[in-house]
């Protein structure tokens, strides 16, 4: 088919209107847009693209959008390939996708076109990227017109035709319209019902310019689905509950409680819109049948409640609710099944019943107070990785009980698991996911894949191994963390008693929050926990009433008060109950701002926040709230500085150049400048020391021992363990807090887990991707702390790393940091300029710095020997403490003699044989 064929032939397909007025396609037409934009030739001879458009990466011509992406104004090197993505392809990281490929045009520019009528397929205000290669995401340069977050935008001051609709308690309709002419004849409008049933209006009262007041002839049930038209714009809108919701709140508790008589429960549910809810109680889990129904009563906010004159402790539960069968809404009438408490205390798996537990009485506090942001050393790990090979009895492995056992040892004598974490010194202790989370079925996972050959080799031919980042019950620990074999809640003790060990050893505990989506909609999949069923719309972020979100869903915290209270409800929950110090919180860019400025305030100054400053939303109203969206500049917590990471380590990126992806530690001499703030804290968003937490690898990267490997990127046959350890010591000589990957300081590889991804599917359907060594989340053996290598060095069997020598390195690091010296790192304030003082030559491979005139390095990343000439300190002795071969801090290192003490104030000379560093402090 002829181009002009094809877009004559799109033109005649009918359009859908979408929420908010926004016009979307069907999905046939976007597939239609798709196949022209592929069509359409990828290089354009002889088009001259002015400045701005190549600054800006786009160029929209008529109904045409033209990607422009310049290698030379991003500073890299020709790619192999190039792509864009963004929030009109759900920030696909499909690399391959010919729909969204850039070809070579002239003026050496990649371009793509894409035919766009009416901004159907890239919509204005639209975020999107660039990437090249292996998948290198690229950061638009400084000074970009329309960067947003570190992304671009397209038309981003563009505002098409636009009608808004919210329902008001009251049953009036509060209406806007934008980008054209507001009619005030109720005659021009159209109301009617989700099932095409006109609704007279009685009269319609202008307010602000955009703003309107429509008033019903009838009342309505704001319970239910309304649509308004404007059919002679061509503009449709959902009445949205906005109006409503944004103001109802209670204070009420939520879930199962028990009095402190012990006398009474009283069970609640916060559901608006349902038109019932029923309660039913059980004796034992897997009873089919309720010992008792009862209706619940609720209140003017939406709140159900039963009460009982017993206490109910240990007794299962579950609910049903009842509503409209309406577009959107999953209540019994449309799909009958039986959901679990969202606020429960203990779930049966995330599939089972709910259960009443009485409080939890909490670990005593830390007898120093909880360490300040700028001391902390966050130390992130999984509970089942790091139990999975400890010496414990079986029952014991990848559990709560598991993790604190003391006195456990290896065959080498060397000291595992809890003794190990102690002995390695850092101070904060950061669980990755411990509250209720996906798992699927048992049986259904090992009728599957128990036999499977790739699934037996990496460790999950009988179970779903997951990380945890699908949540289904935020105020319930995971309960297949209890020892095997307890019964369930007794993970809720099991867990108390772990934040007590760590206190104990003065070592606080912080847990990893995943609030900005839920497993509800985890591989494309509906299931029906609680939110689906009780008022996905309250919950969601929605558009046409359905899900958005990369991930499946998207928890809407904007204009949801009692979803706002539902994150502070659960970090007060595990403060309040098991004693913990903070929280990280995943991907909280999904958070809106003012959520997170409430969840600070209401948490109190001593509590440990950080989180990432990702993703975008879906969402564009989210998007282009100021109020809302944020990124690292007007951060309301500490962000994780991927900054840092990028300068000394290298980015997330699969690596293919040993000499570019792995930072200025690697031999990457071009991250120098970068290096420098990374370690000064002056990037353009550091406020202060605290405005970022510094790291180099974490979970969802690749390990270091891995990026840093001798030979085909995998770390278990060797480890290029001198650039490494300079990667560490310029973290651990950095401003501000820092967090590493659990593991690191035992060269932990994901090297049995392959490059590509895999595809399984179960016999119920059910795919299941594996990402491979880029992303593990699922990958259990991949993950594991190989407690073997606890003491080993290269003169052992087998052995191609100095495990024991990085792992005394590394707690070296720690307890230097955290001594009287490391003070000079661990400050809250901005510090003046020169508090770095750099020691500069002319080749970029070598780095040096003074820090605060008592703490000197200097750093050889290059191959070769080189020489710092005429080096003059300030005046006093300064002693070495840390090299290549280790960190101490207390009694020194050995060295050539002429450098294990140096005189200050007088000229001095120094030779380092890359890669090396060394490092003094004045005494």
């Amino acid at each position: 088919m002829a181009a002009d064929q094809a877009w004559s032939y799109a033109f005649s397909f009918p359009q859908n209107f979408g929420v908010l007025g926004m016009r979307f396609p069907p999905n046939y037409m976007k597939q239609v847009l798709l196949l022209l934009s592929i069509c359409l030739p990828l290089q354009i001879h002889a088009q001259v693209f002015p400045d701005s458009a190549v600054a800006k990466g786009y160029i929209q011509k008529g109904d045409t959008t033209i990607f422009v992406f310049s290698p030379k104004h991003y500073n890299v090197e020709w790619p192999q390939q190039a792509t864009v993505t963004g929030s009109f392809r759900n920030w696909s990281q499909d690399m391959d996708d010919p729909h969204w490929v850039l070809g070579i045009g002239a003026d050496s520019l990649w371009i793509l076109r894409v035919y766009n009528p009416n901004f159907d397929l890239v919509p204005p205000r639209a975020e999107f990227k660039f990437r090249i290669n292996a998948g290198q995401w690229l950061q638009p340069p400084a000074g970009t017109p329309n960067e947003k977050g570190s992304n671009l935008v397209f038309m981003q001051h563009m505002t098409l035709p636009a009608l808004k609709a919210e329902l008001r308690r009251s049953g009036n309709i509060w209406a806007s319209v934008k980008g054209t002419s507001r009619p005030l004849d109720p005659a021009y409008f159209r109301l009617t019902d989700a099932h095409g049933h006109t609704i007279p209006i009685a009269t319609i009262l202008p307010n602000e310019a955009d703003n309107m007041l429509i008033v019903p002839a009838t009342p309505i049930d704001i319970r239910r689905v309304y649509y308004l038209e404007i059919p002679a714009q061509k503009l449709k809108a959902w009445c949205s509950y906005e109006g409503w919701f944004r103001e109802t709140y209670s204070t009420k508790p939520l879930g199962a409680n028990i009095a402190d008589d012990k006398s009474q429960t009283v069970f609640r549910l916060f559901a608006p819109r349902a038109e019932n809810v029923k309660l039913y109680l059980y004796h034992n889990p897997a009873d089919t049948e309720a010992y008792r129904i009862k209706d619940m009563s609720v209140d003017e906010n939406g709140v159900w409640e039963s009460t009982f004159e017993e206490n109910l402790a240990g007794i299962y539960y579950d609910f049903t609710v009842h509503g409209a069968n309406d577009p959107g809404n999953h209540f019994y009438e449309t799909n009958p099944v039986h959901i679990s408490d969202p606020y429960s205390r203990v779930n049966v798996e995330s599939w089972g019943k709910s259960r009443v537990w009485p409080k939890t009485i909490p670990a005593t506090p830390l007898r120093n107070g909880r360490p300040p942001m700028q001391d902390v050393i966050s130390y992130e790990v999984h509970v089942q990785d790091f139990t999975d090979l400890l010496p414990v009895p079986e029952n014991e492995k990848g559990t709560l009980p598991a993790f604190t056992k003391p006195g456990l040892k290896n065959s080498k004598g060397e000291p595992v698991g809890f003794d190990y974490l102690d002995n390695l010194g850092i101070n904060v202790v950061h669980l990755m996911p411990v509250q209720e989370f996906l798992h699927y079925p048992d049986d259904d996972w090992r009728a599957s894949f128990e036999n499977d050959p790739f699934m037996i080799e990496q460790g999950i031919n009988l179970e779903n191994y997951q990380w945890g980042y699908r949540t289904s019950h935020a105020f319930a620990v995971e309960n297949r963390f209890r020892r095997k074999g307890d019964d369930y809640g007794a993970e809720r003790e099991q867990f108390r008693d772990l934040v007590q060990a760590f206190h104990n050893k003065d070592m606080a505990v912080i847990i990893d929050l995943v609030p900005n989506h839920s497993a509800e909609n985890m591989d494309k999949i509906n299931y029906y926990f609680h939110w689906n069923a009780i008022d996905k719309i309250y919950h969601y972020r929605t558009r046409d009433l359905d899900h958005i979100g990369e991930y499946g869903n998207e928890i809407k915290f904007e204009n949801r008060p009692m979803v706002q209270r539902w994150l502070i409800d659960q970090c007060k929950h595990f403060i309040e109950e098991f004693g913990i110090d903070g929280f990280r919180i995943d991907l909280a860019g999904q958070v809106d701002r003012q959520t997170l400025i409430k969840l600070r305030e209401a948490l109190g100054p001593d509590i440990i926040i950080y989180g990432e400053p990702w993703i975008g939303s879906f969402d564009p109203e989210f998007e282009e709230n100021p109020s809302w969206d944020w990124y690292k500049h007007n951060s309301p917590i500490t962000f994780f500085q991927d900054e840092t990471r990028n300068a000394l380590h290298g980015p997330p990126s699969t690596p293919t150049d040993k000499g570019k992806d792995r930072g200025y530690a690697g031999a990457n001499f071009h991250e120098k400048e970068n290096a420098k703030k990374a370690l000064a804290n002056r990037f353009a968003d550091d406020k202060t020391p605290l405005s970022g937490i510094g790291y180099l690898d974490i979970h969802d990267n690749w390990a270091m021992a891995d990026r840093y490997a001798i030979r085909d990127w995998d770390g278990r046959y060797g480890v290029d363990e001198e650039r490494l350890k300079i990667a560490a010591l310029m973290l651990y000589t950095s401003l501000g807090p820092i967090v590493t990957h659990g593991g690191t300081e035992m060269m932990r590889s994901k090297g049995v887990a392959e490059l590509k991804e895999t595809l399984k599917v179960t016999k119920s359907g059910t795919k299941v991707y594996l990402h491979g060594k880029r992303d593990t989340y699922n990958m259990r053996k991949a993950n594991q702390f190989v407690w073997e290598n606890a003491g080993k060095t290269k003169k052992d069997k087998g052995s191609f790393c100095d495990y024991d020598g990085m792992y005394k390195f590394w707690s070296g690091l720690n307890h230097f940091r955290l001594s009287e010296y490391g003070k000079v790192f661990r400050v809250a304030e901005a510090v003046p300029d020169g508090y770095y003082r750099w020691v500069e030559t002319v080749n970029p491979y070598q780095l040096g710095y003074i820090v605060a005139d008592k703490v000197f390095v200097l750093i050889n990343t290059g191959s070769e020997f080189h020489d710092w000439d005429n080096v003059v300190l300030p005046s006093g002795k300064w002693r070495l403490i840390g090299n290549i071969k280790g960190v101490d801090h207390k009694n020194g290192v050995k060295d050539e003699k002429n450098m294990m003490t140096l005189e200050g104030g007088k000229p001095l000379h120094f030779r380092l044989y890359g890669p090396e560093f060394k490092m003094w402090v004045r005494d």
